[in-house]
């Protein structure tokens, strides 16, 4: 590989040699001589080691203008029901990307790690966790079967909402001296215990201890509420349903403000959806109907 390559792709990206340097595990100096051409002859390791290190900071430089400009559009269309494959589409044609897989980067450790994007119509290789260390932690990023969801930050109402029906949860929970544990606050959830889905719900109820650990949960909660808006309606009641139901959460609601109802699929009923308004006294199924909440 020429090495005014690997310096223009060092310059473009706003790199220090020492940067570099770390991100390729290599010794500053080597780098260093390989970068002003004192080293006439590299070594095929460290030429390696510096190409996938600048590899990796352009997939992620790829993935944050991305982020930035669907973060963009959600904003600009936040009253209206934003399809993330339409405008990916409008995406590709701004940047002239071709419908071809985009070429992936991979890490810079030893290990044969794809952080492959899915991007491409095919729904090619998918995303891990490791991706959504990169954004900003204020943002609720989620990762459903390798795809990002990107969610807008939640309103008053929404966040009044999840501490009132979290509240009426744990009151139940603590009046009858249940076992069963409810979480409001932004925590990970594995469902299928691996690195391709990250959900993060409203509101959940875990009725097995083992699953929670101190980075998040690692399998499937009992009770799953979503607090639903515009920008994430159709993900809710999409995708996000049958995940949760297809991986065996025994109970999902949808609460949504907007139109002041509730939609509730329980355990063995997929395509069943069970409607209630802010009125009504809902009754939940994993505690055999004995909790009732009116969310009014």
């Amino acid at each position: 590989m020429d090495i005014s390559e690997l310096k223009n792709r060092k310059n473009k990206l706003k790199l220090t040699t020492h940067q570099l340097a770390e991100l390729a595990g290599a010794p500053y100096s080597t780098v260093s001589k390989i970068m002003t051409g004192e080293t006439k002859n590299p070594s095929y390791v460290i030429i390696d080691k510096i190409d996938k290190a600048l590899s990796s900071e352009e997939m992620k430089d790829r993935l944050k203008t991305y982020a930035d400009e669907w973060q963009q559009h959600i904003k600009e269309h936040s009253k209206e029901d934003v399809d993330q494959w339409e405008f990916e589409k409008e995406y590709r044609k701004k940047h002239h990307l071709s419908d071809d897989p985009i070429p992936y980067a991979v890490s810079v450790t030893d290990k044969d790690y794809d952080y492959a994007m899915e991007m491409e119509k095919t729904r090619g290789k998918r995303v891990t966790a490791e991706i959504l260390s990169m954004f900003d932690e204020k943002q609720k990023i989620e990762l459903l079967d390798g795809r990002l969801i990107f969610n807008n930050s939640p309103t008053l109402e929404h966040q009044n909402l999840v501490m009132s029906i979290g509240k009426k949860i744990d009151r139940f929970i603590e009046d009858n001296h249940g076992k069963c544990r409810m979480i409001n606050v932004d925590v990970d959830v594995r469902l299928d215990e691996d690195d391709y889905t990250v959900l993060i719900p409203d509101i959940m109820v875990i009725c097995n201890p083992e699953i929670i650990r101190n980075d998040g949960v690692w399998g499937v909660p009992d009770w799953v509420i979503e607090v639903t808006s515009p920008s994430t309606k159709k993900m809710d009641y999409g995708r996000k349903m049958h995940k949760y139901l297809l991986s065996g959460v025994r109970e999902y609601w949808i609460v949504d403000p907007q139109e002041e109802k509730v939609v509730v699929y329980t355990e063995g009923e997929l395509v069943v959806a069970h409607l209630y308004s802010f009125e009504d006294e809902i009754p939940v199924y994993i505690y055999d109907g004995k909790l009732k909440i009116k969310i009014k």
